[in-house]
């Protein structure tokens, strides 16, 4: 695998996030929002979008695991890229992107909080962090802003 094509993905990606934003959404309407934006990322640079992408099964994992997105070049040329989406630093994310990378794929990790992460980044893996801003609600669930430039 290019790690010069991992790391122009991520560039661009994380550029394209920079011009985004949003405010007061709920948790699942930041995750559609990112997920749309993505997909829409990937549309204008050729490429199909793919959601809930099974990886193949591996035998140390019991059950089926998914990848948020796939994207696959309409010419049929260059790696797929995978995307995990999350909150949180969820190793499981991790390890679908690692497994990912194994097959050949640009791996990204799109991570939307203002916690550090905790967890090592494989070097196969690419992080973007939106830095987005968390408001509490007296009645309903946490509002969610995102400011443009906010993604590292």
């Amino acid at each position: 695998m290019s790690h010069s094509g991992l790391d122009a993905a991520a560039v661009s990606l994380r550029a394209w996030l920079n011009s985004r934003q949003f405010t007061d959404l709920s948790a699942p309407e930041v995750t559609r929002f990112f997920t749309d934006s993505i997909s829409a990322w990937a549309t204008g640079l050729g490429y199909d979008a793919r959601r809930e992408v099974l990886l193949p099964s591996r035998p140390d994992a019991p059950r089926a695991r998914r990848l948020d997105l796939q994207l696959r070049h309409r010419s049929g040329k260059g790696a797929p890229i995978s995307i995990e989406i999350d909150r949180t630093s969820k190793l499981l994310s991790l390890d679908k992107l690692t497994q990912a990378a194994e097959l050949g794929h640009l791996s990204l990790w799109v991570r939307w909080s203002r916690e550090p992460v905790r967890v090592p980044i494989p070097p196969r893996v690419r992080l973007i962090r939106a830095h987005v801003l968390r408001r509490h609600v007296a009645h309903g669930p946490d509002r969610v802003s995102l400011q443009a430039d906010s993604c590292g």
